[in-house]
């Protein structure tokens, strides 16, 4: 509920606040555009029906002209930019990342690949947590056993083993590491995002990783990838315990590493960071200010690579 309110705030309240002025022109615009039609009715009908009807029930009109300009009015909860002049979209999300549908989706996970929940291990608060609890209830084995599959398939020999370790996996990966899970025709990517201690805590949640992470799973979808639209949470935070960073930094990272790695190669056609809207009101950011960075960077890609095009004429030298 406190989740509904906050997008609420964002969507509705606070625009108002920001602009009061628009939504004060709007309404009257409204109110113009119904007496327009009271107008057109009487010249052409002959008839004071509409005219009637807002002068028995004026505060309800008012109530409804207000709503409808709050709804015209709303602020977005998912904003997007394509990138300079390329086809590619990047967009920012408000929402729970397991209820996105028709987008693969990232779910960040610790570097041995662990599934287990039990001593809390794996949060059930966290999105793994509430990943395997939807999809496969309290039963992981099929879960760990598709894992394993594609572990061993496409990284057989790129992992060490830990020797303190009994009841958990011992298998130890690089971090940017993925394993692709599809469920129910959707694609769901593991990215490992930092390692884990015997007990289950984080290690070495630092931005270097998470931007070692983020450029391996752009380097698995360029090569792996089905060409579908993407969305990734922000890695590291809420319970990943990220040391040296915020959600700002990481967000920021997420644009930037993916805008530069679409330069090159394709990607996706679209990526989305999805933001859970609790987290963005504990953070020290607003929704403006990531969204404007968005715009930003995707405005600024096209005019480096119009600036690098044309530094790549070269002149005479001077003798």
């Amino acid at each position: 509920m406190k989740n509904w309110g906050y997008k609420l705030y964002i969507q509705y309240i606070l625009p108002i606040t920001k602009k009061p002025f628009v939504y004060i022109s709007t309404l009257f615009a409204i109110v113009g555009g119904y007496y327009t039609l009271c107008e057109i009715e009487q010249n052409v009908f002959k008839t004071d029906f509409l005219i009637g009807c807002f002068r028995k029930h004026i505060a309800c009109f008012i109530i409804v002209f207000i709503l409808i300009t709050i709804c015209i009015l709303k602020e977005k909860s998912e904003k997007s930019s394509y990138i300079g002049s390329k086809d590619t979209i990047v967009s920012l999300k408000l929402a729970n990342l397991l209820s996105i549908k028709k987008s693969a989706i990232v779910i960040p996970t610790n570097t041995t690949f662990d599934t287990i929940i039990n001593d809390e291990f794996i949060s059930v608060k966290s999105i793994q947590g509430q990943f395997q609890k939807k999809f496969y209830g309290n039963d992981y084995s099929e879960l760990n056993n598709s894992i394993k599959s594609y572990l061993d398939q496409f990284h057989a020999n790129s992992f060490s083993v830990l020797q303190d370790r009994t009841k958990t996996n011992t298998k130890r990966y690089d971090i940017g590491t993925v394993a692709k899970v599809t469920q129910r025709g959707q694609h769901f990517y593991f990215l490992a995002v930092a390692d884990v201690s015997p007990t289950g805590k984080p290690k070495n949640v630092t931005m270097q990783n998470m931007t070692k992470a983020l450029v391996g799973l752009w380097d698995f979808l360029s090569q792996e990838g089905h060409n579908e639209p993407i969305t990734i949470p922000v890695i590291g935070t809420g319970r990943g315990g990220l040391r040296d960073g915020k959600l700002e930094d990481v967000v920021h990272e997420s644009i930037f590493s993916f805008i530069t790695k679409s330069q090159d190669e394709f990607v996706s056609r679209k990526m989305t960071v999805c933001i859970y809207p609790q987290s963005l009101s504990d953070a020290n950011v607003t929704w403006e200010d990531l969204c404007d960075y968005l715009q930003w960077q995707c405005k600024f890609n096209n005019e480096n690579i119009r600036k690098a095009q044309n530094s790549s004429v070269h002149g005479k030298g001077i003798t």
